[in-house]
């Protein structure tokens, strides 16, 4: 069991990664906390506010980019409270073969809701080569 916040954040973006790799978008929204928020590439807010409204679409990801699966390959914590951790980690994709294709950097937010430890934010500068989007419900317009 985790004995310090960083290490529960490790846990939670570990168990979003294995979810992740499985292409099973329920599994991936039950390693969130919600509202789930994502600042896109292009500054776009993009808010899930529920877990029935992230979106990732793996096919797409499948189909236009062969990938076959993800890894996190450097962890840089930032900051850390007993409910929150901020951390910049470093990622990369996969073609089903094993040949790595591209990589990347995001700042991931994890939050404990009630016990539950789960990515709350992310934020992700891709390289070129990844194209893959992630969709979810636009913030309402006021």
């Amino acid at each position: 069991m985790p004995s310090s916040p960083e290490e529960s954040a490790r846990a939670a973006l570990s168990e979003f990664m294995d979810a992740w790799n499985t292409g099973d978008i329920e599994a991936v929204r039950q390693t969130l906390n919600y509202p789930h928020l994502t600042l896109g590439p292009q500054g776009q807010v993009v808010v899930a506010s529920e877990p029935a409204a992230f979106q990732t679409d793996f096919a797409r990801m499948r189909e236009h980019e062969g990938w076959g699966h993800s890894t996190f390959d450097e962890f840089k914590w930032i900051a850390a409270s007993p409910t929150k951790v901020h951390c910049e980690v470093v990622f990369s994709r996969y073609h089903p073969g094993g040949e790595r294709y591209g990589t990347g950097r995001v700042l991931y937010i994890v939050t404990n809701h009630d016990g539950h430890w789960g990515m709350q934010f992310r934020s992700g500068m891709p390289d070129a080569n990844l194209a893959a989007e992630t969709v979810a419900a636009p913030i309402p317009k006021q």
